[in-house]
């Protein structure tokens, strides 16, 4: 002790701060009661702060720091080296030293700690600080405030919520993490940073991350110190606001995280939801004992209800679904349940479909701002705020999510939520839809469509009340029968034929739609089919299943009109899948062309056009016609002529004309005459000129179903103008051209016969005419080629006179040069005699059954009609009543029946009667008047 003696207060103070500089300061405490008034505690803090080493061992220099704090007695110690060195510095060098010392305050700048702590609390968390700082050993933190954290609830609960949070994640939580969490930056974050970067490493358990033990050890006591930190700055201020309020704002920011995640990793946010029970549910580690009861009972109900309002809030802001999701949320629904008390039963946890009776008035409040993320966490949401009333309805939301997606379609709990309270029928029923041509677009194992029924009926309604003005299910506002409807087609769809009609139509007692509706909804779902079908065979494909459903429900509806017009749509569009047919920009026939076509025979020329010998099929193709009008499909095409005041017999003979027309016109243009000539003839030819009919036999009068013809004549007009091609001409004999060209003219003599209006008689007769001038070419022709056989056969007549009899004897000599010149001579001298006694005589008027070419229109006429008449006319296939009763008296009176009337004959009468009249009217003579009696034959 006597050394210490003499030494000035600047020795001292230097004497301290060698001891430090050498890592001991276990002289302290004697100095400090040797030097009570120079060595006061403040200072020598201060001097332990700036010059003891920061990575001296805080075991080794506690008990010294507990000694100056508390004053107790000294323990002895060896100061004699220390001393030794200090007494060399003179006294003025001393206090030079001193002034120029630079001592760190003993309150560390900038933490929230209140400069009214007692030194030694200022003293330890500065020094933590400093190791912190300097060398980043946290662990000696611990070490050196450990033994003073009984004596001070500020530096328990700095502890507690600054250095336990950094120790457990640089130390033990993360340890492999990069950046490394320092006590100021922990020290200087708000709530929502430190929570967002306290749980910055956390990761779901499958990568070997613990997001409750993170919840727990560091958020907690983080929030615990921040809590009481709070507190006691409001104690002193004397603030009006409560702990409470900072606790609520502080959790709040866990919720938020929680809710976040949710977004970003959903399996996190069930994870966290399931291993952390809220803000009671802290981890402080060995300073367990120091919690007190901060929060009232109130307070931390009202906690735990935001916290079961971040759970609920979680669910909302799914918005992916895949494996899992639905189960975890179903886990966080079970979590809040539990923590909220709900005692009711959760369907979601339930495999069945149960009754769900919800009466949530509040939910008539709910508008789409609650169902913005901003206002998931509001305490005045009625869909997140945690009550049996919010909890049953997200438990029925998920029960239809749960359904939805097991059928594969997927929607997020706000997207239902929001269709159930917010969505419009129409928005409702779009959704159905979807859902219903995703299960038809699907291809698992044949599904149980009885029990996709009752579940799509239980989404109506939750299994509940199905009047419309209850919102109650997710399609509450589609009507029973429209749900039931589409669930029939969809069942249609799926080719469930046999249950859609044991569901729909074999129970009587409990008919769920109309038989209308029924017969509706099949032949909606056949033109579905048939719109969709890519070949025209009805063995394939869309055409395949439309027939089959067909087929299934027309035992039905056996008196359906519209069944009736699919089968013969379908029976059409089989017929022309046989013929090649492509559309216009190359794009091939497919079924749906029938259906949008304007004129849907037309397609019928394009079949003749791509097809070279498909006129040949005639009869296939009035059957394609005759099954497109019983199809109801728009075939009339002509002037004057409206769809709606035709008859369907009188559509079907306009059909059968216009398509004989395109046959015949096919048929010319393809050079085959007599294909065309056959088929006017035999099939354009009215019933009124065809020779024992009934309309035959009673003239020309119309029926009902007789309509007026514009097509038939233009067949026979095209067909008789049409003349022969170059190379059919040099192929056929004059003969051959001969009868051809008689055809021609009475197919003319027919067009004159069947045209409507006498303003086309000109261009007849104009056609006919230049066909009568080739006649009488052609027959000059043959009378030449008569005279020039004749000629030639004298010739050789005489030759063989004038050579005997031996010239004709095989073997003999023909005659000489002489004989011939002399034969020749004679030949032609006898030709000058005979022309010298009938110089060029007129040809008879009627010369091998043939007339000169008339001049005159009326000439023309009576031509057409002498022509039709003398030749012969096999139009129609006779089936004309004949009488075979042969009486030869020929007496008025006496029943003499006539005789048997050649069908030509009466065609040739019917013909010239046509042009007659035609004929009066084009030169104005009067009409003849009508015949009476029976008709004569000629």
């Amino acid at each position: 002790m006597t050394a210490l003696e003499g030494l000035s207060d600047s020795h001292v103070v230097l004497l301290a701060v060698q001891l430090c500089l050498n890592g001991d300061i276990s002289g302290l405490p004697l100095l400090k009661s040797q030097f009570p008034h120079t060595l006061h505690l403040e200072l020598l803090f201060r001097i332990v702060l700036t010059f003891l080493p920061e990575i001296t061992e805080p075991e080794q220099y506690t008990q010294v720091i507990k000694h100056l704090a508390n004053g107790s007695p000294p323990p002895d110690c060896d100061l004699e080296a220390d001393l030794a060195a200090i007494k060399e510095i003179s006294e003025p060098d001393a206090r030079k030293q001193v002034r120029h010392l630079k001592l760190l305050p003993l309150r560390r700048p900038h933490i929230n700690i209140d400069a009214s702590e007692p030194p030694l609390i200022q003293f330890l968390i500065h020094r933590a600080h400093r190791i912190d700082t300097e060398v980043g050993l946290q662990l000696y933190i611990l070490e050196l405030v450990d033994p003073f954290i009984s004596s001070s609830n500020t530096l328990r609960d700095w502890t507690i919520s600054i250095v336990l949070p950094a120790i457990r994640f640089n130390y033990e939580y993360h340890p492999d993490n990069e950046g490394a969490l320092s006590l100021e930056l922990i020290e200087s974050l708000d709530s929502r940073s430190a929570v967002n970067i306290l749980l910055s490493a956390v990761e779901p358990h499958a990568k070997g991350g613990d997001v409750g033990r993170d919840l727990k050890g560091m958020i907690g006591p983080w929030m615990y110190g921040h809590v009481k930190s709070k507190r006691r700055k409001l104690d002193n201020k004397k603030s009006t606001n409560s702990g409470a309020d900072f606790a609520e704002v502080g959790w709040q920011d866990v919720n938020e995280w929680i809710l976040s995640t949710s977004i970003r990793d959903f399996h996190l946010a069930i994870e966290a939801v399931e291993q952390w029970s809220g803000p009671g549910d802290i981890n402080l580690g060995d300073y367990d004992g120091a919690q007190d009861k901060e929060l009232s009972e109130d307070t931390e109900k009202r906690l735990m209800s935001l916290y079961a309002q971040a759970g609920l809030a979680s669910i909302y802001a799914l918005s992916d679904g895949g494996f899992g999701l639905i189960s975890g949320a179903a886990r966080i629904l079970s979590r809040v349940a539990d923590f909220t008390g709900f005692d009711d039963r959760l369907h979601i946890n339930s495999a069945g479909l149960h009754h769900l009776s919800l009466n949530i008035p509040e939910l008539e409040r709910v508008s789409r701002q609650h169902l913005l993320h901003n206002m998931l966490l509001n305490s005045s949401n009625p869909l997140t705020y945690p009550t049996k009333q919010s909890i049953s309805f997200i438990d029925a939301i998920l029960v239809s999510i749960r359904i939805l997606d097991q059928y594969g379609r997927w929607m997020s709990p706000r997207a239902a939520a929001e269709l159930m309270l917010l969505g419009q029928a129409d928005a409702q029923f779009f959704e159905l839809r979807k859902l219903l041509e995703t299960l038809n677009h699907q291809h698992p194992l044949p599904r149980d469509w009885a029990q996709v029924r009752a579940s799509l009926l239980w989404l109506h309604s939750w299994g509940g009340s199905t009047q419309p003005e209850v919102p109650q299910g997710l399609f509450w506002r589609i009507p029973l029968l429209k749900l039931e409807r589409e669930i029939f087609i969809a069942m249609l769809t799926a080719k469930e034929y046999k249950l859609a009609a044991d569901t729909y139509l074999d129970s009587p007692s409990s008919m769920p739609l109309p038989r209308d509706e029924i017969e509706s909804a099949v032949t909606e779902t056949i033109f579905a089919s048939y719109d969709n079908a890519t070949n025209g065979n009805k063995t394939r494909g869309g055409m395949k299943r439309s027939a089959d459903l067909l087929e299934a429900f027309a035992p039905y509806f056996p008196q359906s009109v519209s069944f009736q017009q699919i089968s013969s749509l379908l029976s059409a569009t089989h017929a022309l899948s046989f013929y090649s047919l492509t559309l216009q920009h190359g794009v091939p026939f497919q079924p749906v062309s029938i259906r949008v076509h304007q004129d849907p025979i037309s397609l019928i020329e394009k079949v003749l056009e791509q097809n070279p010998k498909g006129y040949t099929q005639l009869d296939d193709l009035l059957a394609i016609g005759r099954h497109l009008v019983a199809a109801g499909l728009p075939t009339i095409k002509g002037k004057g002529t409206a769809a709606s005041t035709v008859s369907p017999n009188q559509a079907v003979v306009l059909a059968e004309r216009r398509i004989m027309s395109l046959a015949i016109a096919a048929a010319v243009n393809a050079s085959d005459f007599d294909t065309a000539y056959s088929y006017v003839v035999t099939r354009v030819i009215p019933s009124s000129l065809v020779p024992g009919s009934e309309r035959g036999e009673a003239g020309h009068a119309q029926d009902e179903d007789e309509v007026d013809d514009d097509i038939s004549w233009r067949a026979a007009y095209n067909t008789g103008r049409h003349p022969p091609t170059g190379k059919e001409v040099q192929e056929t004999t004059l003969v051959s051209r001969i009868a051809r060209l008689s055809q021609r003219m009475e197919l003319l003599s027919l067009a004159l016969v069947l045209a409507p209006s006498s303003e086309y008689l000109p261009e007849i007769l104009a056609v006919w005419r230049r066909c009568d001038e080739e006649m009488s070419t052609l027959q000059e022709l043959e009378i030449q080629e008569a005279e020039s056989w004749d000629y030639q056969g004298d010739q050789q007549g005489r030759i063989g006179m004038g050579m005997g009899v031996g010239a004709a004897v095989p073997g003999g000599f023909g005659p000489s040069s002489s004989e011939l010149d002399a034969l020749d001579t004679e030949l032609e001298r006898e030709r000058r005699a005979r022309s010298t006694r009938q110089p060029q005589p007129q040809r008879p008027a009627k010369l091998s059954g043939y007339e000169e070419a008339p001049m005159g229109l009326f000439d023309v006429a009576r031509g057409a009609a002498s022509a039709l008449r003398k030749n012969a006319f096999p139009l129609t296939s006779a089936n004309s009543s004949r009488s075979m009763t042969n009486n030869s008296s020929g007496e008025e009176g006496q029943g003499v029946e006539t005789p048997r009337t050649r069908k030509r004959d009466v065609v040739s009468n019917l013909v010239t009667e046509g042009l007659v009249s035609g004929i009066g009217w084009v030169i104005g003579a009067p009409a003849p008047a009508p015949a009476s009696g029976q008709r004569s034959p000629e």
